[in-house]
């Protein structure tokens, strides 16, 4: 390989990109190798000569593909690294950035005109979005975006209107961290090249402060519950979801890849089920219909990762190097996934197998919460309460803790050929919690697709703040953590548009509005109904093992409810009503694990 550093891209605004320039070369002369070859792509904030664990997130070059003959671009984002300009998450000048800088990387040198684009996180979403914006002539053909969102707002920024700002303050210091270390990083590679100075410019005008002053006003307003703690236009920029379709109109073949422990686990299914559905002409924001047409260009593969992950040691650049080979090199023996839609369950080393989201095999069940602590197939006709008085912290939840720091202490630790698991046991949790438990299961059962939690109940507060944590009981007790979700009460109206519903009304997976404007305060002593977006995620349940619901009113110290909301929530007591006309359930995903196969 070769390197060109510190490659000077002018955009159309007068603002300076710095690129490295990986390119393959001849073995024997050292020379760059004549191609023509396509060209990978790359653009991101953490600094492109990020070291490990940072370059898990897109920094640095894949000698893998670059050696089997492509050319890698890796671009910091303006403001980030050593490029100009001031830094926004996304937005539309990030996204111009990317369309200029697509057709840029067409012409190099030895360039064969194709290019795709890689990486995950903030790199797969700037994928999904240069994608939608580069046209129908465009040399991109195709993407690859790992660990990419849906709607920030509702992925990770919050969880039910709940603000993750754990998650908002680890962005913005590992920002901060890495466009300090990249200096040096600069200043240590060898030869004649500039050096300009991390952020460009800008930032040394600004003395660093490009980032800062963007996450540091951000989640002071989110704490006051400013307009930030809420959906609205802040958030547009950040929602992918809504330019799916034009993903589709271009003809940009898609590899979606994501994980049911990850930051976003929520967005990469609906991800696919919207390019499916735009590929078909349908509503990017609907369920999948069973029989709809499948598209080629569009494929999904989950696994039980968190965001940092090695993929239970499945090989992502071969993976990439079968997907580019076969849309940028025209490789019709390319071995690509053999089903649309694939993924490792939770519990389980077997691929299973499908082709709609969510999963026809998958017969929504509801679970009813009765007294005593029984999750049943049936409600009962004696309408009995359960009392939960609000906590703002209690006992962590490990696997929640090690979703929101991005997996990034049990990737640390394998590196050195250990193995921590923070999602072995959640019996901590429950203490002082709401806990339900269904019977056994017979046989082994798959729980795939979207999960939702409908209570009703009442509360002597204006306010409510609802946590439900689904967990498989192993026969001897151990109660594994599976997937979580949360609601702030005043956020509980749905969108019926964006909401997805069973043939009799029941809804399947909700979509709260939570705009200022939509979230009405909760009336104290009234019957409620709060429905919960639990995330969706696929796993196995051997026989003997049993299905628990946690509900409890804390995620520590992951969720930190506004100020405005903790003063509302003070002192709250809920009584969550069970048995009867209005009973309060689960309603999960179950199937056969051999309908998968």
């Amino acid at each position: 390989m070769g390197v060109h550093h510190n490659v000077a891209v002018p955009m159309s605004d007068g603002v300076t990109l710095r690129a490295e320039v990986h390119y393959p070369t001849d073995p024997a002369t050292g020379t760059a190798a004549p191609g023509p070859f396509p060209v990978l792509v790359c653009v991101t904030p953490y600094g492109k000569k990020a070291p490990p664990p940072a370059a898990q997130l897109g920094g640095g070059a894949s000698p893998y593909l670059i050696t089997r003959g492509y050319i890698e671009v890796l671009v910091d984002v303006r403001g980030t690294g050593t490029s100009d300009g001031d830094f926004e998450m996304f937005g539309d000048r990030q996204t111009r950035d990317g369309v200029e800088l697509v057709d840029w990387a067409a012409t190099l040198p030895n360039a064969n005109g194709r290019v795709g684009l890689f990486g995950l996180s903030y790199l797969g979403i700037n994928q999904l979005f240069t994608a939608a914006a580069v046209g129908q002539q465009s040399p991109l053909r195709a993407i690859f975006p790992v660990m990419a969102a849906t709607d920030f707002y509702r992925d990770a920024a919050t969880m039910g209107g709940v603000p993750h700002l754990w998650a908002i303050r680890g962005y913005a210091v590992a920002y901060r961290l890495l466009n300090i270390i990249n200096p040096a990083l600069e200043a240590l590679t060898t030869g004649d090249h500039p050096r300009p100075r991390s952020g460009g410019r800008a930032a040394v005008r600004r003395r660093g402060r490009t980032q800062r002053g963007y996450f540091g006003p951000l989640t002071a307003d989110v704490r006051s519950g400013g307009e930030t703690a809420f959906d609205g236009p802040f958030w547009d920029s950040m929602r992918p979801s809504e330019v799916l379709a034009d993903i589709a109109a271009n003809g940009v073949a898609v590899l979606l890849t994501g994980g049911w422990h990850d930051a976003f686990q929520r967005a990469a299914p609906l991800n696919y089920a919207g390019l499916q559905n735009a590929a078909a002409g349908r509503d990017v924001h609907a369920p999948m219909q069973p029989g709809q047409p499948i598209s080629d260009r569009v494929k999904l593969i989950m696994g039980p990762w968190y965001h940092v992950s090695d993929y239970g040691g499945m090989h992502l650049d071969a993976l990439q190097l079968r997907w580019f080979d076969h849309w940028l090199k025209d490789d019709a023996d390319a071995a690509l996934p053999d089903a649309p839609l694939t993924f490792q369950p939770i519990g389980s080393a077997q691929w299973l197998r499908a082709r709609e989201y969510p999963l026809p095999e998958a017969v929504p069940t509801r679970l009813y919460l009765c007294d005593a602590g029984r999750l049943t197939e049936t409600a009962g006709e004696q309408v009995s309460t359960a009392t939960l008085t609000y906590r703002h912290r209690g006992p962590v939840s490990g696997r929640s803790l090690e979703q929101w720091s991005l997996g990034l202490g049990g990737f640390a630790v394998g590196q050195g050929g250990l193995q921590i698991r923070y999602d072995r046991d959640n019996r901590r949790l429950q203490r002082g919690a709401l806990t339900y438990t269904a019977a056994p299961v017979r046989a082994p059962v798959l729980v795939a697709g979207p999960v939702t939690v409908t209570l009703y109940a009442r509360a002597t507060t204006t306010e409510t703040l609802w946590v439900a944590h689904l967990d498989d009981v192993a026969p001897d007790g151990a109660s594994r953590p599976l997937t979580q979700g949360a609601l702030l009460g005043s956020h509980r109206a749905l969108d019926p548009q964006r909401s997805w519903y069973l043939p009799d009304g029941t809804v399947l997976r909700p979509h709260h509005v939570s705009t200022r404007a939509a979230c009405t305060p909760v009336v104290p002593g009234e019957l409620t109904r709060y429905d919960l977006e639990v995330f969706p995620t696929a796993a196995w349940l051997d026989a003997g093992h049993r299905l628990r619901l946690t509900v409890t009113t804390f995620d520590f110290p992951q969720l930190v409810p506004t100020r405005p909301a903790r003063q509302a929530l003070a002192g709250g007591r809920y009584e969550v009503q069970q048995g009867g006309v209005e009973a309060s359930y689960l309603l999960v995903p179950l199937v056969d694990p051999d309908a998968l196969r």
